[in-house]
């Protein structure tokens, strides 16, 4: 009986990635300090989005402290570098310039490159991994972004217009921008193909669609239409690849009964979200974590066999 894989380093939230992140944060409080209210508004959409990966990850839910570097890479390092090479862009060739070129290529390389360090540290099986880790990373930059928004908003007395713009129709923005790169990554792990090329495959679609949302000041209609189009598309892959996820754990499960001891009852609920949902809901929070473990290692297991 072989025992169920662990994993290859202890999973740990990185502390200099803590360290970028409270950089870039200070750096953000020091521009609007005289606008404190655009932090917790920042913090507003988070209540709403974070869930939503949350439950696209249920079957594998990827580790705390793994989630934990993706948001801190897109709200520290990635907006450090993305920002220094926006303004110097800015300085040299002006605005314009910097949100329609030096932003969708600098911001879009630093996101994907805190995919491929999930991709490296092993914990992307697959494409719906590469997904969840490029929302946390898309997260965390937006989070930090919109604190500047936020508070020129403030500034210029259009908070309301700003928020419903960033706040409600738009809080996923990054993160879609980045999620192909994702999908890209996670299914090169899957298929046992370069992470590289895949990333810079799915660059050449994130970077095109965020110079299109930024150009929507000047376009609006153009951009809804296009942007709208391709993020129903988009919603529509990840549904078939969360099927599919679903389906290659039911259908390996057997082959592993005997290598890792699983019960017939395991066999039943492990891959089936509704049964797993039902039997959690009978545990104590010692059972769910103990349960929570082996679900896991097992469900890993399949997508790796």
């Amino acid at each position: 009986m072989t025992p169920l894989p662990g994993t290859a380093e202890p999973l740990r939230v990185r502390r200099w990635l803590v360290i970028t992140a409270l950089i870039a944060l200070a750096a953000v409080v020091a521009i609007s300090w005289q606008t404190p209210s655009a932090i917790l508004l920042a913090l507003i959409p988070l209540s709403y989005t974070i869930p939503l990966f949350v439950w696209l990850d249920r079957l594998e839910p990827e580790p705390r402290a793994m989630r934990w570097n993706a948001f801190l890479w897109g709200a520290g390092i990635s907006v450090l570098v993305a920002s220094s090479f926006n303004d110097l862009t800015s300085a040299a060739a002006g605005m314009a310039v910097a949100a329609v070129v030096s932003a969708p290529i600098s911001e879009e390389i630093m996101k994907i490159l805190g995919i491929s360090s999930a991709a490296k540290r092993r914990q992307i099986d697959g494409p719906l991994d590469g997904a969840v880790y490029a929302g946390y990373v898309g997260l965390g930059f937006a989070a930090v972004e919109n604190v500047i928004y936020f508070s020129d908003a403030i500034n210029e007395d259009v908070l309301g217009s700003t928020f419903v713009l960033r706040g409600l129709f738009s809080p996923l923005a990054h993160p879609y921008f980045c999620m192909w790169a994702g999908i890209a990554v996670g299914r090169a792990v899957q298929r046992g193909r370069s992470r590289r090329v895949a990333a810079v495959r799915g660059l050449l679609v994130a970077i095109p669609l965020h110079a299109t949302w930024n150009l929507g000041a000047v376009s609006p209609i153009f951009s809804v239409l296009l942007l709208g189009h391709i993020f129903v598309v988009l919603v529509r892959r990840i549904r078939r690849l969360r099927r599919a996820e679903v389906a290659l754990v039911r259908e390996r499960l057997p082959q592993l009964a005997f290598q890792y001891n699983l019960s017939p009852a395991e066999l039943e609920i492990y891959g089936n979200l509704r049964a797993t949902a039902r039997l959690r809901r009978q545990m104590t929070r010692e059972q769910k974590r103990a349960f929570d473990r082996r679900r896991v290692a097992v469900t890993k297991a399949a997508l790796r066999a």
